[in-house]
């Protein structure tokens, strides 16, 4: 199916800051993670939750814009699938293998458990909540889970999908007044999910709010700054500031308002940063690592977590968790990724 093409300001295609913020938020969850999974204190300025926030925000403006031009919606799914998949199945898979000589069962007990093909399909299939955790990996560890950073793969490929839904909506109704309610809509479930945890001390409403509906709110004010990109540069002045308060208030008081504002607001932020902060972005020179990173942090940590180094001496098990991460997202960027990318796309 053809995608009827839609022109955005060609300011948008200028020099960006958009690596930069990736691999922050990337290393934002490296430190979060790294903090709970040691049992240590570490002060960053934005949390886990940010970040992942963060991520969604830039899909929303780049995806979609990426969308419109595209030649077919084809194109489109078959890019978005290069760029998340091939990555994503292999740390699973290396996950699966490399991992059973950590595993406290032997060899051939930890292949032909039940827990351990049950892991694959899971994960294969992006439902990690199902089996999060490898027969006799990481057992003795605070948190047993294998790999905690990937539920959000799942979210982020819904939101791929729903691009061409929110396409053909703008076409029967202005985007403004879809935003409105997309974005009442991703507040309205947060809000009631967060009333039926309260009410019950039930997980499963933490679980829930975390996916796509609960991150909408981020996703669809990327794509409005997309939409009404020319007029946000113009007025930047005046939006980026108030913004900015939004979200340092945010951090530190739990009103409804700053919790409604708060997506936009920091959407207004990361897009701001992105394309009138010019010098950061000679990061991009090195590669697009955050992904890796992303992928790679938390079974490194688990790792680290297994052989004690975090408490003989935490800074020194910081460090060498940093260093594996960043070698293996280099990596896995110029072996794997960049050349599934690379490959000719049908149109």
């Amino acid at each position: 199916m053809q995608i009827e093409k839609r022109n955005f300001s060609t300011t948008t295609d200028a020099t960006n800051n958009f690596d930069f913020l990736r691999l922050f938020f990337a290393f934002s969850v490296f430190v979060h993670h790294f903090a709970i999974l040691t049992n240590n204190t570490i002060f960053w300025p934005i949390s886990s939750q940010m970040a992942v926030a963060g991520f969604f925000v830039i899909s929303g403006f780049l995806i979609t814009k990426s969308f419109f031009r595209s030649p077919s919606i084809k194109n489109y799914l078959l890019k978005r699938i290069r760029r998340i998949v091939p990555a994503y199945f292999f740390i699973v898979l290396a996950c699966a293998t490399a991992l059973s000589t950590v595993s406290t069962y032997s060899i051939t007990s930890y292949f032909t458990a039940a827990d351990f093909w049950k892991y694959l399909l899971a994960n294969l299939s992006f439902l990690n909540f199902i089996q999060p955790t490898l027969p006799g990996v990481f057992a003795e560890n605070p948190e047993p889970f294998v790999n905690g950073a990937l539920w959000t793969i799942k979210v982020e490929l819904m939101l791929y999908l729903s691009v061409p839904i929110c396409a053909y909506l703008i076409r029967k109704i202005a985007f403004k007044w879809l935003f409105v309610v997309l974005y009442a809509l991703s507040f309205g479930f947060i809000q009631w999910m967060n009333s039926l945890y309260y009410a019950s001390g039930n997980d499963v409403y933490l679980i829930l709010n975390r996916q796509i509906i609960g991150q909408f709110g981020f996703f669809a004010s990327g794509i409005l700054l997309l939409f009404y990109f020319d007029f946000f540069q113009k007025n930047i002045r005046y939006f980026f500031p108030i913004a900015a308060v939004v979200v340092v208030l945010y951090c530190s008081y739990t009103a409804v308002l700053l919790r409604f504002l708060f997506p936009f607001s920091f959407a207004i932020v990361i897009v701001g940063i992105a394309y009138n902060f010019r010098y950061l972005n000679s990061v991009a020179k090195y590669g697009d690592i955050s992904y890796g990173m992303y992928l790679f942090h938390y079974p490194i940590i688990q790792l680290v977590v297994a052989s004690n180094l975090h408490q003989q001496n935490p800074i020194n098990a910081f460090l060498l968790s940093l260093i594996l991460v960043s070698i293996l997202s280099f990596a896995s960027w110029h072996l794997l990724e960049k050349r599934f990318l690379k490959r000719r796309v049908i149109k």
